[in-house]
C-alpha cells in the first residue's frame, strides 16, 4: 500500500498552524496528478490495469489514509474545504479520454481508463463524505466553467450530488496571465 506523506507541504502547514491559518485542501482526486503505477497491479508501471472494484478499494484507502495522517499530524488545523475531484469534464460535457497520464502529464485519465466514465467522482464524494474532519466542506473544482457542455455536466453533476448529501459546492478557478494583453 503506498505511503503518504505530507513532507513537502509541512513548512506551509507548520505555518498555519503557528499563526491559526484555516486550510483548503486541493485536491484528493485528479487526473493530472494520480501516477499510472496507482492503477495497475502490484503498483507497478508495468502491471495490467486493474479492475474498478479493486480502484475503488484503493481509492477508499486513499482518502481514508490521507484525512487520518492529515489530522493526526495536524489536529489544530481547521480544514475547512476541500476539492475533491478536479478537472475531470471537458469543455464539451463528456469525460476525459481514458489512457495513461505518461510522462509530463496528458489530458487523458485514468480514472476513465479504469472506469469507462466518471462514475468514480461519486465514490470520491462518498468516502470524502466518510472521512473528512467534521466541518469539511466537499467542493468538485473545475475551470472554464462557462463552456455549455462542461457547465450542464458540472450543474447536473452537483445537483445529484447535493440531492445525496455528498457535495457542499462548486470551485472555480481561473488560469491566468498577467504578462498577456488581451
Amino acid at each position: 500500500v503506498p505511503q503518504i506523506s505530507f513532507s513537502a507541504a509541512k513548512p506551509f502547514l507548520n505555518d498555519c498552524k503557528k499563526n491559526n491559518v484555516p486550510v483548503r485542501i486541493h485536491t484528493l482526486v485528479w487526473h493530472s496528478q494520480t501516477p499510472d503505477w496507482f492503477f495497475k497491479e502490484g503498483y507497478q508501471d508495468d502491471g495490467d490495469w486493474v479492475s474498478s472494484e479493486k480502484m475503488l478499494a484503493r481509492m477508499e484507502n486513499y482518502i481514508k489514509t490521507y484525512f487520518s495522517t492529515l489530522t493526526e499530524l495536524y489536529p489544530d488545523i481547521d480544514f475547512y474545504a476541500c476539492d475533491v475531484v478536479n478537472e475531470a469534464w471537458t469543455e464539451t460535457g463528456t469525460p476525459r479520454a481514458p489512457g495513461e497520464q505518461g510522462s509530463g502529464g496528458s489530458e487523458k485519465s485514468a480514472w476513465v481508463k479504469v472506469f469507462g466514465d466518471n462514475s468514480f467522482i461519486e465514490s470520491a464524494f462518498k468516502f470524502a463524505r466518510k472521512y473528512a474532519p467534521e466541518g469539511c466542506k466537499l467542493y468538485y473544482n473545475d475551470y472554464n466553467e462557462y463552456m455549455t457542455g462542461k457547465l450542464n455536466a458540472i450543474y447536473s453533476m452537483a445537483e445529484d450530488f447535493k440531492e445525496k448529501g455528498i457535495i457542499d459546492g462548486i470551485g472555480m478557478q481561473s488560469h491566468l496571465d498577467v504578462r498577456t494583453r488581451i
